[in-house]
C-alpha cells in the first residue's frame, strides 16, 4: 500500500541539540523508527589562551592574539584598550595629560623633503625652504568642528559615529577626539571658517619633522609603538580613533601632537606621484590641479611604514571615512593664539 507521509522536526534543548525525523502514514505499523542525531555545540575557538574568543563561555575577544587584552582584564595604563570597552586608559588611576589649546610655532626654515628609502613618489629627496607659520596642536576636534556647525559655517559629518561606535561626534565622551567622516572641502571650510588653510604638504611635513636631522617619525627614528601613536588596527592600541594628546611622547619637535597615527590628514596638494621632481624650491604648493588629493600621517590603522613622516597617501577629495581627518595652519608664527 502506498503511504503519503510528513517529516517532523522535533528540537530538545540541553548540553546539546537532538533532532529526529518520523514518518507518518496512516498505519501506524507503517512508522518508521526514530533515528536521533546529535549537533554538537560550536567549539570555542580562543587563540591566545586566555578564556574568551569565539563561542567561548566567557565571551567575545576583541584581541585574540595577546592573552594580556580582554573584557576580563583592568586597564593597565599602557596606551591601550586593555579591556576591549573601546576606550584607552579610561581607569582613573591613568590620567590624560591636559589638553593645551595654543597653536604650535614652526619657523621658517630649510626642511629636506621626502626619502631615498620610502616608496618612489617620496623621492627624490630635495631641500625646500618654507616660510614661518602656526599650525593646531591637536587634529581638530568633534568639539571645535560641532561648535563650526552649530555656529552655522560648516556642514555636518556624513555620519556621527566611529569605526567602533555608533554614537561618537553626538556623544561628549568623545568631545576631544579627532573628527572624521569629513571631506577635504570639509576640511577646507572648517579652517577658513577658523582663520586658516590646509596645510601643504611641504609645511605638514615641515611640522613633523624639523629641519635639524632627517628623523623618519616625529619623534625620532625609534619604532613605534602605542606610547607614541595610535596604530595598528584589530590587535593594535585602540582599533579606533583615541583622545587627541594622549601621547606626547609622539609629539613633533614644534611640539605637534598625532602627526603619526590616530587620523590621516588632509593637506592641500593635489598629488601627483612625481611632483618632487620639479618641486620649487621655496614654499612649494603642489601640482596646480589634479583628481586626487594628498593625506599624511597615517591612522590608528597603519603599521609603522605609513606612520613615516615622508609617506604620501592620495585620497580623491570627496572621500569621508573613520579615518581621516585634519588640522589647520595660520598665517605667519602666531603660536600663541587659542583654537
Amino acid at each position: 500500500m502506498r503511504t503519503r507521509g510528513l517529516l517532523l522536526a522535533l528540537a530538545v534543548t540541553g548540553l546539546g541539540a537532538v533532532t529526529a525525523a518520523v514518518t507518518l502514514s496512516r498505519h501506524p505499523a507503517e512508522a518508521a523508527a526514530v533515528v536521533p542525531h546529535v549537533i554538537a555545540a560550536p567549539a570555542c575557538v580562543d587563540e591566545d589562551g586566555d578564556g574568551f574568543g569565539l563561542n567561548c563561555p566567557a565571551g567575545p575577544d576583541c584581541n585574540d592574539r595577546d592573552a594580556t587584552v580582554h573584557p576580563g582584564r583592568r586597564e593597565a595604563c599602557n596606551f591601550r584598550d586593555d579591556d576591549c570597552n573601546g576606550l584607552v586608559d579610561d581607569d582613573p588611576a591613568c590620567p590624560a595629560p591636559a589638553l593645551d589649546p595654543t597653536r604650535v610655532t614652526v619657523p621658517a626654515g630649510r626642511l629636506l623633503m621626502g626619502s631615498d628609502g620610502g616608496a618612489p613618489d617620496e623621492r627624490p629627496v630635495h631641500a625646500v625652504a618654507i616660510g614661518a607659520f602656526a599650525m593646531d596642536r591637536y587634529e581638530v576636534t568633534n568639539r571645535r568642528y560641532e561648535a563650526c556647525v552649530a555656529a552655522g559655517r560648516c556642514a555636518a559629518p556624513r555620519l556621527l559615529s566611529s569605526h567602533l561606535r555608533a554614537h561618537y561626534l553626538d556623544d561628549r565622551t568623545f568631545a576631544d577626539y579627532p573628527v572624521v567622516f569629513v571631506d577635504f572641502d570639509q576640511a577646507s571650510e572648517f579652517c577658513e571658517h577658523a582663520g586658516g588653510r590646509l596645510p601643504t604638504e611641504a609645511e605638514w611635513e615641515l611640522a613633523a619633522r624639523g629641519t635639524k636631522d632627517a628623523r623618519t617619525y616625529p619623534w625620532g627614528d625609534d619604532p613605534p609603538d602605542c606610547s607614541r601613536a595610535n596604530l595598528g588596527g584589530p590587535g593594535g592600541c585602540a582599533n579606533d580613533t583615541d583622545r587627541v594628546g594622549r601621547r606626547p611622547a609622539g609629539a613633533s619637535p614644534y611640539g605637534a601632537q598625532d602627526m603619526a597615527g590616530n587620523v590621516w590628514e588632509w593637506t592641500a596638494d593635489w598629488y601627483d606621484a612625481r611632483y618632487y621632481e620639479r618641486s620649487p624650491g621655496r614654499d612649494p604648493r603642489g601640482p596646480a590641479e589634479g583628481t586626487l588629493k594628498v593625506v599624511r600621517g597615517g591612522c590608528w590603522q597603519s603599521g609603522a611604514d605609513s606612520l613615516r613622516s615622508t609617506c604620501r597617501k592620495a585620497e580623491l577629495p570627496a572621500t569621508w571615512a573613520y579615518n581621516v581627518g585634519f588640522r589647520c595652519v595660520y598665517p605667519g608664527a602666531k603660536g600663541g593664539r587659542r583654537d
